[in-house]
């Protein structure tokens, strides 16, 4: 079996590498996993590798094999994504492409959409066009969030809408422009595929080890940090109003989870479109009140107007014109769930309780909300 994997020194990536890994491993099967990578300042892509490989988060089982076992497994194709070429066709024919690179970033800002847009999709269509002659199957990581704004029970075909999704972000837009390259493009070559969306990523909750890790805080984790950086800093708590409907959710799915979800489905050929998310949102309210609370910041205030909102002390402005502008739409957004019986059929969802939504916030709190940059 041959697997070309990207994004594998990324959040998700990694953890897509290392369930790749244990499959080789546990299934004894002669596997190649051709990875993707580039060089970082000094560090080249075999060192960052090794790393992700080696370090106190790495899963036991990938770790007592040893660097050097492991690398039997594994060959590094070091080079940049937006550069590459071919010079390897003849040694992945044949291999499963999954494509977990991405530039997650929720920004409004229009001068940011054209980098989101390249980021993301133009370097999608690139290694589509350069791979597609030499691969069985094409795997594209995108995002639950691709198909916009949406209320009421939402399944797991998006390219068959009877409507066109109204998009908050240049992410979500171009994740959705990315899906539908690949459709279209699957389609008219024979090409088998798969869109595989993760909602929003929180930390690992599947075994013992390592729980609530996750190397990158993002999405609500950003606010956590936001005031519980804030809390330290500031003797007197000034009032926050957070702009909200209170009946909408987040939908928080943990990190291994997905990437075990993915690495039991990319062989499936009946399984062509596929939300990796909780069975049930986490309600905004509770969860703000929870992380709210976990960092120790406790002077705020839920709104439901935003009508004439102008703010009202220095804390308040500059959440709003930092990630509270991005993460507003969020916030505000129409209440939804997600149909996922096929889902659960294979691997049962794990449940996010506020003991367990704590918990992540807490293990980022703790770890000072640093990330693992490698």
């Amino acid at each position: 079996m041959k697997i070309i994997l990207t994004g594998a020194t990324g959040v998700l990536g990694s953890h897509i590498m290392y369930e790749i890994l244990e499959l080789f491993i546990n299934k004894k099967i002669e596997g190649k996993l051709f990875i993707i990578a580039r060089n970082k300042g000094k560090n080249s892509a075999l060192d960052r590798i090794n790393e992700l490989l080696s370090s106190n988060y790495t899963p036991k089982i990938i770790k007592d094999k040893g660097i050097t076992k492991l690398h039997e497994y594994i060959e590094i194709i070091d080079t940049d994504l937006a550069v590459i070429q071919d010079t390897f066709s003849s040694q992945i024919k044949d291999a499963y492409f999954i494509h977990s690179a991405g530039y997650v970033n929720l920004s409004t800002d229009e001068e940011q959409r054209e980098k989101i847009f390249d980021e993301n999709t133009k370097i999608t269509k690139s290694l589509f066009n350069l791979f597609h002659p030499f691969i069985k199957k094409f795997i594209y990581i995108s995002t639950a969030f691709s198909s916009g704004e949406r209320k009421g029970l939402i399944d797991n075909d998006f390219h068959n809408l009877d409507f066109i999704p109204e998009h908050r972000n240049a992410y979500e837009n171009a994740k959705f422009h990315s899906e539908n390259f690949v459709v279209k493009q699957c389609k008219s070559l024979g090409l088998p595929y798969q869109i595989l969306r993760p909602s929003v990523i929180g930390g690992k909750m599947l075994g013992k080890e390592s729980n609530y890790f996750i190397s990158k805080y993002m999405v609500f984790y950003l606010l956590a940090k936001f005031f519980h950086f804030t809390a330290q800093r500031k003797n007197e708590q000034e009032n926050v109003r957070f702009i909200i409907n209170e009946k909408t959710g987040l939908n928080i799915i943990p990190v291994d989870y997905v990437a075990k979800v993915i690495v039991n489905t990319f062989e499936r050929e009946d399984i062509q479109q596929l939300n990796i998310v909780n069975d049930k949102s986490f309600n905004i309210v509770k969860g703000l009140q929870l992380i709210m609370k976990e960092v120790g910041y406790t002077n705020f205030t839920l709104i439901q107007s935003s009508l004439d909102f102008k703010y009202k002390n220095t804390i308040e402005k500059l959440y709003y014109e930092s990630i509270g502008k991005h993460l507003k739409p969020y916030l505000v957004t129409e209440a939804n769930e997600y149909d996922t019986t096929l889902l659960n059929s294979i691997l049962e969802i794990p449940k996010l309780d506020q003991v367990a939504f704590t918990n992540m916030i807490r293990y980022a709190r703790l770890n000072n909300f640093k990330d693992i940059n490698v």
